[in-house]
């Protein structure tokens, strides 16, 4: 019911639109033919055939300049649409100067009032880097970022070999004890960076960026470290063995 009431009520303002246009159109036409039908009655009753000459050429000129602004304007709004969406960036050649000038004003005070919001001193809040951090990774938590770079340490040992790599129910602790038997890395570093890890995701208290820096820097070490022994030239029976009983 209402989008039949809205159907009828778009087609009533269609026809309002075209009859008020029309009129316009006629009342226009109108009032712009009366003076000079007028001027060139009284120049034929007064037998003034320069007159009449020149009011009809005054009128041919000014409608054909007004043909010619309409058939511009015309093609300026068909080309203009044409060109929607463009096949590159626009820059600033493709702006008047004035308007180029307008917009860089405005991206320059946005900037400025985006500065001015920000903090004045180093605020740090457990959890989230600083406004001003020199991480790549600005308001993204702490916590987060850990839980990545422990999916790393599982990617860097599962590279090395298919069977290293960890199963769901397995804790890190015991994927830890578990890549001593296969993989060379540093088991003092690995013990601190697992106890700092599940103490960061499972204690439910924020990380501070302290702490947070500590284990990105014990992360990147045991990344590092993490390697197969240099005398094995290939996986040995138990790690086959291991790998086969992985993969059922």
């Amino acid at each position: 019911m209402s989008s039949h009431h809205s159907l009828l009520s778009d087609r009533w303002a269609r026809f309002l639109y075209r009859c008020s246009l029309f009129l316009l159109i006629f009342f226009t036409c109108g009032f712009v033919i009366v003076t000079p039908a007028d001027m060139i009655s009284q120049a034929l009753r007064n037998e003034q055939i320069f007159n009449i000459i020149i009011i009809a050429a005054m009128y041919f000129t000014v409608g054909l300049v007004a043909l010619i602004l309409y058939l511009n304007r015309l093609y300026n709004v068909r080309v203009a649409l044409s060109d929607i969406p463009k096949r590159y960036v626009p820059g600033e050649q493709d702006f008047p100067k004035r308007c180029a000038s307008t917009i860089e004003a405005e991206l320059i005070r946005c900037r400025m009032i985006q500065e001015s919001l920000q903090p004045s001193d180093n605020v740090s809040h457990p959890g989230l880097p600083p406004p001003h951090s020199e991480f790549d990774f600005p308001q993204v938590p702490y916590l987060e970022v850990l839980i990545e770079s422990a999916k790393l340490l599982e990617i860097k040992a599962s590279s090395l070999h298919p069977a290293l790599r960890r199963k769901a129910c397995m804790s890190w602790k015991e994927y830890a004890s578990y890549l001593r038997r296969y993989v060379n890395f540093d088991e003092v570093l690995g013990d601190r960076f697992i106890d700092a890890y599940e103490e960061a995701r499972y204690s439910g208290r924020p990380i501070t960026e302290e702490k947070f820096k500590d284990m990105m820097r014990m992360f990147t070490l045991l990344l590092r470290s993490i390697d197969l022994p240099d005398k094995v030239s290939g996986p040995s029976l138990e790690f086959v063995d291991t790998a086969r009983g992985w993969e059922i």
